[in-house]
């Protein structure tokens, strides 16, 4: 089963970490943020657990590999 969440963050850093911090609390393998932060390539969004795919609208994180990182 794939698990999911889908989360409108207004183009706003903080709420598209805070939903990728929240899928990795809930093991999630798709996070969905719709109206992610817009910026330069360079300036794009990262995280450690997830593999990230952003169009202009979109931004898609899948799980890397099999598990989740955590700080716990």
């Amino acid at each position: 089963m794939v698990r999911a969440i889908q989360h409108n963050c207004a183009r706003s850093y903080v709420g598209t970490m805070a939903a990728l911090e929240s899928g990795v609390d809930r093991q999630v393998d798709v996070v969905c943020v719709q109206e992610s932060p817009r910026g330069r390539a360079e300036s794009r969004i990262s995280h450690s657990a997830y593999d990230m795919s952003q169009t202009k609208w979109v931004c898609t994180a899948v799980c890397k590999g099999g598990g989740h990182t955590t700080n716990k």
